[in-house]
């Protein structure tokens, strides 16, 4: 199963994913990060994350781009991928000094990389964020949010749940009987 959980910056996307991650997957899991550390804020936020993730068998794989060629010795019960647009970030910017790459390949590229790692785990939870809310500035913005729109379009297609996360509540778009709370723990409704 394929499960997109989207929303803006401190909605509780992480959490929700990691949550459903549990319900999919009691064992082993594979943690896909794809944020670069360039600072101390993106140190504190990894630190966040790693701790919010102590006692969930969640092993770290950093892959902050090259997703299509990571290499599976065995099939993963689960897969974690967070997040979309750091790696659509990543990959875009990824030319030398930080030039930007082709839009349409960059895209085509991440959708690939999503499709592989589907392949290879039984469960795929994908972590996007909302980014369209605010416009266009620039070039540059433009193609970052028209890799990161292919992107999204194609996970909305792809996954069996997607789910908004809105102030840490659910807004199902897709998939609403699949995944449920019940007492504040999300559960599978698996269709045997």
């Amino acid at each position: 199963m394929v499960v997109t959980i989207t929303g803006g910056s401190g909605s509780g996307k992480s959490r929700m994913a990691e949550a459903i991650s549990e319900a999919l997957c009691s064992g082993p899991k594979l943690y896909a990060a794809t944020m670069r550390v360039y600072d101390q804020e993106s140190r504190k936020r990894v630190e966040r994350h790693r701790k919010q993730r102590e006692g969930g068998q969640f092993a770290t794989l950093e892959c902050p781009s090259g997703v299509e060629r990571i290499r599976f010795e065995k099939k993963e019960g689960l897969i974690l991928l967070e997040c979309i647009s750091n790696l659509v970030a990543n990959e875009l910017y990824s030319g030398e000094q930080f030039a930007m790459q082709d839009p349409k390949e960059t895209a085509g590229r991440i959708i690939r990389g999503i499709g592989h790692l589907a392949e290879n785990a039984d469960h795929l939870v994908v972590v996007a964020n909302e980014l369209f809310q605010s416009g266009i500035k620039d070039r540059e913005m433009q193609a970052y949010l028209q890799v990161a729109g292919a992107v999204h379009r194609f996970l909305m297609e792809r996954s069996d749940v997607f789910i908004e996360s809105v102030y840490g509540l659910p807004y199902f778009w897709k998939g609403s009987g699949l995944l449920t709370q019940e007492k504040g723990k999300w559960v599978w409704n698996k269709k045997d």
